[in-house]
């Protein structure tokens, strides 16, 4: 015969852990601005570590640069978060390289520079999401990660035609976030545009 109180605690358990299923499903946890940064300190220790050949530590660095990948794309907008993705297969397979010691310098510099914007890219809806909400600081702080991260993509950048893009780029996102931190609310730029900018920058690389 069934013992009803285990029963019922069982029927708890189960309907507390669903509950919290559902919460996770629909509920982002809030994504630091320092969490926001941490796949390009991870990117850049993976560049050192292959240079110096420390493959076993390029490979631990790559890990947790997709770790933080993954964590970013969560909150980001569903468009950057395609190209999240996409670069973290680029890095895996960088990694594949690695471990079969056939890693091509061309391979790198395109995954790194894709990995860098697209993080970038993710990066600016997000500030997109916290201006919507009325939160201007935060707004301007995940502006300046997208700015800094694309100033970190330049040195993986193999092309002429790459550099130039990117460039404007920066130049662009250094001018809006001037204009973000002046007194009053009124922005004299557009969201959309800069996305079109970030999309058409990634796709011409791959």
């Amino acid at each position: 015969m069934l013992n009803k109180p285990f029963f019922f605690a069982f029927i708890f358990i189960g309907s507390t852990l669903f509950g919290l299923h559902i919460y996770d499903k629909n509920h982002k946890v809030d994504l630091t601005i320092e969490q926001a940064m941490e796949p390009v300190q991870h990117l850049s220790n993976a560049r050192q570590a292959i240079v110096h050949e420390q493959f076993d530590k390029s490979i631990m660095e790559l890990d947790e640069a997709i770790i933080d990948m993954r964590r970013i794309e969560k909150i980001a907008d569903s468009s950057a978060s395609a190209y999240v993705e996409k670069a973290i297969a680029d890095l895996a397979l960088v990694e594949a390289e690695i471990r079969n010691d056939t890693i091509l310098l061309d391979d790198l510099n395109h995954a790194f520079f894709n990995a860098l914007n697209s993080i970038a890219y993710a990066n600016l809806t997000i500030s997109e999401q916290n201006l919507d909400k009325g939160d201007k600081y935060k707004a301007i702080r995940f502006m300046n990660a997208t700015f800094k991260e694309m100033v970190s993509s330049l040195e993986f950048a193999t092309s002429e035609r790459d550099k130039e893009k990117e460039r404007k780029v920066i130049e662009d996102i250094k001018t809006i976030l001037e204009n973000m931190q002046k007194p009053g609310d009124q922005y004299n730029f557009n969201y959309d545009t800069l996305n079109r900018e970030f999309e058409e920058l990634i796709e011409i690389h791959d």
